[in-house]
Parts: structure tokens; C-alpha cells; sequence
């Protein structure tokens, strides 16, 4: 089909682009209003190695992988409730109260104030120890060195492990956690990917009609002649093969249209009914007894009788002036 045009998504994200700067905005602001609701934390960290004693039956290599091994066994028994309770009870200022009293809600508090990590293919252990407090966030570093350096036969069981500590407890001077402006980059990916999803999810093809023809500013507006368009052809394309367009200023310069108009007035002059011819009658009652003096006879007296020698009178007859008005008369 001709009129059917494959939907443009790099067009409709550029005109769009409004609502996905709104949406952007709103989940940058959710992601800031989150970063300040949340407490802010203070890091301590502390850095232990492990070390194997050599021997004539293990080659360096398969130490190091001992080593590494080890490292990471001791990074799963430092979230232990065991670990905590020697921790608290290790002689340093900490304080207890900061954790629950219920163990569920005190094992996930203690998750969320030590982190443990070893790197790939060393084997060195670093705590990390986050707390509102700074002072407590090192007691705590200080007590968790202690305690895996002094107790380090009961976690490990062999005898053939030494521990060092690397890096002495450090404190940073400023909050770590929320790390705003990393939460602010985040909200800008996932606004710009949810501002992107909403504008393409919510398109209308129906309702995008007029914006699916292309704008052209260079023509002005203008009439076409649509007898000779079939129906399959497409309008879009016959206005874009149309290179010199007529301007009209006025509707009196088309010839067309005041032939038209001509034509109409005609045609409303002979719909027009002819009105009906009326004819004046004279009142010929009136005219003849106004010009007629008729003698009137006294039927109470009798008539005279005229002498038989006599001859009869002639009658006088009144003389008509305008006898030819009159019809009938003679």
C-alpha cells in the first residue's frame, strides 16, 4: 500500500522529547528524595592477609590458591551471629544497643554493617565497617581485626596459617553512604530508559495523523484539482512531485470560481416563479347607474291614454359619450 508509511521512532522520540525530560526529572527527584531520607554512613576498613607456611609438598602456587581459599572461607564466617558475640565481647567501646535484641532483625543489621571481599587471585581479606557514628565504625574495625587474628584456630582449624594485618583501621572524613551523586547518574539512566519506554508505549498511530505528513515551510497553501485522482493514488506524494505552486492573494482572481458564482445566480433567477398577471375589471354596475338616468313610473297613478288620432311620441334615448367602454351596449 501506498499511503502506508513505516513508524519513524528516532521522529517521534525528537518531538517527544518533552515528556521524556519530564519523566527524567521525576525519577531524579525520587532518587534524591531517597538519598536524603536515607542515614548516612561512615567507613572503616582494615586489610588482613593470609599466609601459608611453605613446604616441601606444596609448590607456590598451589599455596597461593590455598591461601586464596582460605581467605574467602574467613569472609563467610566473619557474618556469623558466633563472630559478632566475640566481636562485642572482645574488650573494645562498642555499642551493643546500635544492634537488636532480636536475633532475626540482629543478623541483618550485622549484614549491613560489615562488608568482607577478597580479591580475584589474591589472598587478601578487607573488611569494610559502615556507621552512622565514625568513632564506632573503627571500634568495630579494631575488634573485627582483633578478633580473626587472636581466634584464628577456631575459624580456620589448621595450624599451618599465619595472618597479618595489612592496613591499620582507617575512617573516611565524609559520608560514603547514600553516595548522592552516583544515585543522581543513576536516576538519569533510568529516566532518560523509562521517558523512552513511556513515549514509544503510549504512541498513537490514529491519533498521529497530521504529524505522519511531513512539514514543508517553503510552499505556501494552495488549491488542487482532485477529478482526475483515483482513489489508490497518494495525495502525499503528487504535492511533493509539485514544484511551482500559484499564489492567490484573493478569491476574485480565480476564474473559476467567478464563473461558479455566475452560474448560481442564473440558475437561483430561473427557479424563480413568474407572479401572476392581474386583470382590473371595471364595476360596470357602477359606472351605468352613474351615468344612466332611467325614468321611474308611479305605479298609484294611472297612466294616460293617449287621443287615437294622436301619434306616439318619440322616445328620447340618452346619448352615450363613452359608449365604447361599455361591453354589450348598442
Amino acid at each position: 500500500m501506498e499511503n502506508v508509511r513505516p513508524i519513524n521512532h528516532l521522529k517521534i522520540l525528537t518531538r517527544e522529547w518533552r515528556k521524556i525530560l519530564i519523566v527524567t526529572l521525576i525519577v531524579i527527584f525520587v532518587s534524591l528524595v531517597y538519598s536524603l531520607v536515607q542515614p548516612f554512613l561512615y567507613r572503616a576498613t582494615v586489610s588482613i592477609l593470609v599466609l601459608q607456611k611453605s613446604s616441601f609438598s606444596i609448590d607456590a602456587y598451589s599455596a597461593s590458591k590455598s591461601e586464596e581459599r582460605i581467605a574467602n572461607k574467613l569472609a563467610q564466617v566473619v557474618y556469623s551471629s558466633s563472630f559478632l558475640k566475640n566481636v562485642l565481647t572482645s574488650g573494645y567501646y562498642i555499642n551493643e544497643s546500635y544492634f537488636p535484641t532480636d536475633e532475626y532483625q540482629r543478623r541483618k543489621k550485622w549484614s549491613e554493617t560489615v562488608e568482607a571481599s577478597v580479591p580475584t587471585g589474591l589472598s587478601k581479606l578487607t573488611f569494610s565497617i559502615y556507621h552512622t557514628d565514625p568513632n564506632q565504625a573503627l571500634q568495630i574495625a579494631q575488634a573485627i581485626a582483633y578478633t580473626i587474628t587472636n581466634d584464628k584456630q577456631e575459624y580456620i582449624g589448621i595450624e599451618d596459617v599465619d595472618l597479618k594485618i595489612l592496613d591499620t583501621p582507617l575512617v573516611s572524613k565524609y559520608p560514603v553512604r547514600p553516595n548522592i551523586l552516583v544515585n543522581i547518574l543513576l536516576g538519569i539512566v533510568l529516566g532518560i530508559i523509562f521517558g523512552i519506554a513511556y513515549v514509544v508505549l503510549s504512541y498513537d498511530s490514529q491519533k498521529d495523523k497530521l504529524f505522519a505528513i511531513p512539514r514543508r515551510t517553503d510552499i505556501q497553501p494552495h488549491l488542487v484539482n482532485t477529478n482526475k485522482i483515483s482513489e489508490t493514488a497518494s495525495v502525499e506524494k503528487a504535492m511533493e512531485k509539485m514544484t511551482q505552486i500559484p499564489e492567490i492573494k484573493e478569491l476574485e482572481e480565480v476564474p473559476e470560481l467567478e464563473k461558479a458564482e455566475h452560474q448560481a445566480e442564473v440558475q437561483e433567477e430561473k427557479r424563480e416563479e413568474p407572479e401572476e398577471m392581474k386583470l382590473e375589471v371595471p364595476d360596470l354596475d357602477q359606472e351605468l347607474n352613474s351615468r344612466l338616468e332611467t325614468p321611474r313610473y308611479d305605479i298609484s297613478k294611472p297612466p294616460e291614454v293617449e287621443p287615437a288620432n294622436s301619434q306616439p311620441a318619440k322616445k328620447e334615448y340618452p346619448e352615450f359619450s363613452d359608449e365604447d367602454k361599455f361591453v354589450g351596449m348598442k
